[in-house]
């Protein structure tokens, strides 16, 4: 018995309790480990920490542990249930388990690690709970070890958005330059949504701002320039090349329309040719550029026009990239490619912002966009997200700065 005792207490190892007693349960299904509070802990309201007083009134409950040798493990102890005077009757707080949950901190924190690499249905099959559980595990760990502060020290950051459901419904998404990691979400990709999250950030922590990283969404760039005028607005050079091949593809489908018969056949299937970095070309790439080359001079000639514009990222510093888009600019609008001329003079709108890529030595928000493929596969996996709440929620466990602590006796025991 004592060695049964000894073996429970060194696997149990749970904060406050002490374990008095086990075995299987009645059903053979499942281990339960009884156990006691300590003998000097006082019972305390699970919301302001107050000593219940009136009637104390034993009772008792059962918490859902880290498996045991494969099988389901409970642990159950005596609680005491008395009268807070600022929240009436309350069963007392432990140390094990959040207010009002049935499963230890230990079982929360292992679903959430779990959660990180796999979806809620696969989680509720492995850990034998329901999918809704699981949702409501993850919310609680993310409120409970979210950082006090999760926009402090924030110097850098990254403003993008990404398309959570059908029928455009967005999410903006806040991340740090130097962590890479997000440090805020909300509904929504309007000025409004922006103007909540500098609103948490406050006047003093928006001050110590020195880069945001966007898009060139006027939207975004009519709040920052509001709300933190003393930061060095850079837009992003992915979202400048986007628009860029979105001009070439415009171009490519109009001919398309155009042409008919040996013409046309001859840039069929060209579109992933025309807008891929010159420098990642395939073979197949080099060979459809050259027939394209042969039957095709407009396309030809905006395609050339692309290429030459990578030399941009290549300068070396403001006035070199300032007099490289002076010269380019000038190439485009003596071509007859609209879309172009739409491009440049988007390009010359936003100059300021587009140069701040070499006043701040190649800053760009890949972090963001790497973060945005993430969320879409945390979306994809789920298949979908009801609730915008829950997907915050995920978002922060699996982006964020969520520290779970180690399950190493998990590992052993599970």
């Amino acid at each position: 018995m004592r060695a049964l005792l000894r073996f429970l207490r060194f696997v149990v190892q749970i904060q406050g309790f002490i374990v008095t007693s086990g075995g299987v349960s009645d059903d053979k299904a499942t281990v339960v480990i009884r156990g006691k509070r300590h003998g000097n802990a006082k019972p305390r309201c699970p919301e302001c920490g107050d000593i219940l007083q009136g009637v104390i009134k034993m009772m008792t409950r059962r918490w859902r542990h880290l498996d045991l040798c494969g099988q389901a493990c409970f642990i159950e102890a005596e609680i005491r249930q008395g009268f807070c005077k600022a929240h009436g009757k309350r069963v007392e707080r432990v140390p094990w388990a959040a207010p009002g949950c049935r499963h230890t901190h230990a079982f929360d924190h292992q679903v959430a690690s779990f959660v990180r690499v796999a979806d809620k249905s696969a989680a509720s099959e492995t850990f034998s709970v329901t999918w809704r559980t699981v949702g409501r595990i993850v919310t609680r760990v993310v409120s409970a070890l979210m950082p006090r502060h999760p926009l402090a020290d924030l110097t850098r950051i990254t403003i993008d958005e990404t398309s959570h459901k059908r029928g455009h419904r967005y999410i903006t998404v806040v991340s740090c330059l130097d962590t890479g990691r997000v440090v805020w979400v909300g509904k929504g990709k309007s000025s409004a949504t922006l103007h909540v999250f500098f609103d948490e950030l406050g006047e003093k922590r928006t001050g110590l701002l020195e880069v945001i990283a966007t898009d060139l969404g006027a939207a975004f760039t009519k709040v920052v320039k509001e709300r933190a005028p003393q930061a060095d607005l850079v837009y992003d050079r992915f979202h400048v090349v986007q628009l860029l091949t979105k001009a070439i593809d415009e171009i490519r489908r109009e001919e398309c329309r155009q042409l008919e018969g040996e013409a046309k056949k001859a840039i069929k299937s060209s579109r992933f040719a025309l807008l891929r970095n010159p420098k990642h070309r395939t073979p197949k790439d080099i060979e459809t550029i050259e027939r394209i080359s042969n039957a095709n001079e407009t396309l030809f000639d905006a395609y050339q026009l692309r290429v030459d514009f990578e030399e941009l990222w290549e300068c070396d510093d403001t006035i070199e990239a300032r007099a490289f888009l002076g010269r380019w600019g000038r190439d485009v609008l003596k071509s007859p490619h609209k879309p172009l001329h739409k491009f440049i003079h988007t390009v010359r709108r936003h100059l300021d912002g587009i140069l701040g890529f070499f006043r701040q030595d190649g800053v760009t928000s890949a972090v963001a966009e790497g973060l945005n493929n993430k969320i879409k596969l945390i979306i994809h996996r789920a298949f979908g997200f009801a609730d915008i709440g829950a997907l915050m929620a995920m978002i922060h466990l699996c982006c964020g700065r969520i520290e779970l602590p180690t399950q190493r006796r998990a590992n052993i025991w599970a």
